[in-house]
């Protein structure tokens, strides 16, 4: 008799387990099949936003750029012609060539000089502080006053520019900063790199500051130069931050309009026409609707691949 009780229990216990082993998968599959709900219900307000504020509008202007469309009238399908119109244009195809040594430039000067500040500021000295704040100055003023006060200061007659060289007796003659074919583009680019610099030394100093001094003084136990240190420390532990500030920065730099805009409205002779100015004086100027998108998705697969670049570089893994 003890020894069935004994298999009973057995058998009961076998079976408890059986069916225990049997319903954790079950609340297993409950449980993931909630947290796929709860992340699709917390994912839903981002994609609605992605879809009806980036999705929606970007096809729309793919459809637009197709259609011979005047503001105020009906659009009319003509396929590929605003494009093969664009590439005949000898206005566009300057812009073309513009658009990439303004960006090219600029950013490759607020590279160089950013980096410069960075390396300065980043050493320790007396007022340090208000050097770094002066320096921010630039950045923190809106980009539409920075454009005006430039603005005045190119002005042929009343700008301070050739009041100061008439002043020092520097220049004898009026010079026309913004109306000078040869000057134009340099001005613009001037003040492009004065108000985005402070921009990459932000980004670098905090990247300086944030490297061990034990790295500096082990290279210079060994008896590496200034030079040795910045190549075989500094750089390598910069690089990802050279590689996002720099990709940000000209994506930035080449979509920017209020710059040229407000300083030269492209001019003089198209010389500083750029793609984002282009685009606005003929979707808004010339009421060409359809033109105007072409304009702005032409330039859109270059910084298609810049975003890619940067997408993949910000998501993978950093290496220490």
């Amino acid at each position: 008799m003890a020894i069935r009780a004994h298999d009973a229990v057995a058998g009961r216990d076998g079976i408890a387990t059986v069916g225990s082993a049997q319903a954790r998968p079950g609340r297993a599959s409950l449980a993931l099949r909630r947290e796929r709900q709860l992340a699709y219900a917390l994912l839903t307000p981002t994609l609605l936003v992605i879809l009806f504020l980036v999705a929606y509008p970007f096809c729309a202007a793919i459809a637009l750029s197709l259609q011979d469309k005047m503001v105020g009238s009906p659009g009319r399908w003509v396929g590929l012609a605003n494009y093969l119109e664009l590439f005949r244009d000898e206005v566009f195809l300057r812009t073309a060539w513009n658009s990439v040594v303004y960006t090219v430039v600029a950013v490759a000067l607020k590279f160089v000089l950013g980096l410069t500040m960075a390396l300065i500021l980043d050493q320790e000295r007396r007022f340090n502080n208000v050097f770094r704040t002066l320096l921010f100055v630039p950045w923190a003023v809106p980009v539409i006053i920075v454009a005006l006060n430039w603005r005045w200061i190119f002005d042929d007659l009343s700008g301070f520019l050739n009041n100061f060289l008439i002043t020092f007796h520097l220049s004898r003659d009026i010079i026309s900063w913004l109306s000078d074919p040869s000057l134009a583009m340099g001005c613009v680019i001037a003040v492009v790199v004065w108000a985005g610099t402070p921009f990459y030394s932000m980004t670098f100093l905090a990247g300086l500051q944030a490297i061990p001094r034990e790295l500096y003084e082990a290279a210079e136990i060994d008896g590496a130069s200034i030079v040795q240190q910045f190549v075989y420390v500094t750089v390598p532990r910069l690089r990802t931050i050279f590689l996002t500030t720099v990709m940000l920065s000209t994506i930035w730099t080449a979509t920017n309009l209020q710059f040229v805009f407000v300083l030269t409205r492209g001019g003089p002779a198209s010389r500083t026409e750029i793609f984002p100015h282009l685009a606005y004086t003929t979707a808004l100027g010339a009421r060409r609707l359809g033109m105007g998108a072409a304009v702005s998705l032409v330039f859109f697969p270059v910084l298609a691949v810049l975003i890619l670049l940067l997408t993949r570089r910000m998501l993978r893994p950093t290496d220490d």
